[in-house]
């Protein structure tokens, strides 16, 4: 698959001024120090199944400049997670706006930033491989696609540095929150189908874009947020809060918790 121009991504960022589309964020797309925390988002979706996806559109079309607009991470997440409110017509008005709020001209940096945010859609292809594989760590190999051939039947992502899944405490803590959102609502007395205990793992996915456990860990407080706010609207937790008590645990009591048990 394709992917946008560096001269278009060059025009794209120096339009943006460096900063989020969305309304009052105050995301920078490249830090001061160079650290990457905006992506290329798509207006109309890459490929087919994605949000607000084209049929009619060509390959150039989707990469070209009309179609991209500059998101911090997680409102890149928020426009994709809701399609049907974040329409194309009002990511164009965000980028309008962008653009005449801090639009300016190209600059001589502005080639390494678009270098920057292209080479964060690294792609790398892999036939054949029984062993493992890592991506971004050092020594190991990175490319521009990840199109993994394997005969097994499903194939095994391990989460790596930096990530929930690779922090023990954030990736338990994590895992006790899932639990307790399916005690409670599977509870539901109001439920007419069976409930599915997959079901709230899938829509994190949905929403973050990834699995919980490959999730960077700048991303777990806003993770922990989205399953309290999930538990704290079961019947059960809005029960146990008008008796004043929690349903859930936070973060530092769970993990003073468990130090101590390991200290006994």
């Amino acid at each position: 698959m394709s992917e946008p121009s560096e001269k278009t991504i060059r025009r794209l960022f120096a339009l943006a001024g460096n900063a989020c589309a969305f309304p009052d964020c105050p995301s920078p797309i490249v830090e001061a120090e160079g650290t990457i925390t905006g992506e290329i988002c798509h207006m109309h979706a890459r490929s087919k199944g994605g949000p607000r996806f084209e049929a009619t559109q060509s390959e150039q079309e989707r990469h070209a400049f009309d179609n991209l607009i500059l998101l911090c991470r997680r409102h890149h997440k928020i426009i994709d997670a809701e399609p049907d409110i974040y329409s194309v017509e009002v990511l164009q008005e965000m980028k309008a706006n962008q653009t005449a709020r801090y639009g300016r001209s190209e600059e001589v940096n502005d080639s390494i930033y678009a270098k920057l945010l292209l080479n964060a859609k690294r792609k790398m292809e892999i036939s054949n491989n029984s062993g493992n594989v890592v991506i971004d760590s050092p020594g190991a190999i990175v490319g521009r696609t990840v199109n993994v051939k394997t005969s097994r039947s499903s194939v095994q992502i391990q989460p790596s540095a930096g990530t929930v899944g690779a922090d023990l405490d954030a990736s338990r803590y994590i895992q006790h929150l899932i639990s307790r959102y399916n005690e409670f609502a599977s509870k539901e007395p109001t439920r007419a189908a069976k409930f599915s205990y997959g079901a709230i793992s899938k829509n994190i996915e949905r929403i973050f874009r990834s699995q919980w456990k490959l999730l960077p860990m700048t991303d777990f407080a806003e993770l922990c947020a989205y399953l309290q706010a999930r538990i704290d609207k079961t019947r059960i937790a809005k029960l146990n809060a008008s008796k004043g008590r929690s349903s859930y645990s936070s973060f530092e009591k769970y993990r003073r918790a468990r130090l101590s048990l390991t200290e006994r």
